[in-house]
């Protein structure tokens, strides 16, 4: 995670070191509870430790910090109770939401991302680990800008 964090700064996606928070061991605590029995990854746990308030302008609009993530599974309740979806909750941790209608989580023995979005009734996996799911939004977020 801090080769990551140095990536953000030498971007510009975070312009500073105080542009990039990690959360306290009460709040990971709280992250933790959200997930019951699930054994959340190592590296979700490093991501909440150096990223978990905020990272910059990464992932800007996108409920995957603290407290935003504590409403993940809330989200994947509401877009798992539309007619036609076909998200499951059973043995999955979801982590973070954007806007409602698009769900990230881990699933149970399993180190890689996933996403669902409502009215696209299929999971996705969206990479091997969190860390490979990080560097990937790192480079969008860097063509976006114009930063390569």
């Amino acid at each position: 995670m801090e080769s990551l964090r140095h990536d953000l700064l030498i971007s510009g996606i975070a312009t500073s070191p105080s542009e990039i928070i990690g959360c306290s061991g009460n709040e990971i605590a709280q992250v933790v509870a959200t997930a019951g029995s699930f054994p959340i990854p190592d590296a979700y746990i490093a991501f909440l430790e150096v990223f978990g308030r905020k990272a910059g302008d990464l992932f800007r609009g996108t409920d995957l910090f603290f407290p935003g993530c504590l409403d993940a599974k809330d989200s994947a309740i509401d877009v798992a109770s539309g007619p036609d979806e076909t998200l499951t909750l059973e043995n999955r941790f979801f982590f973070g939401h954007h806007q409602g209608y698009k769900v990230y989580f881990f699933e149970l023995g399993s180190e890689a991302v996933y996403g669902y979005q409502e009215g696209y009734p299929h999971v996705h996996k969206l990479a091997d680990s969190l860390v490979d799911w990080l560097r990937h939004a790192l480079g969008v977020q860097k063509e976006i800008v114009g930063k390569n």
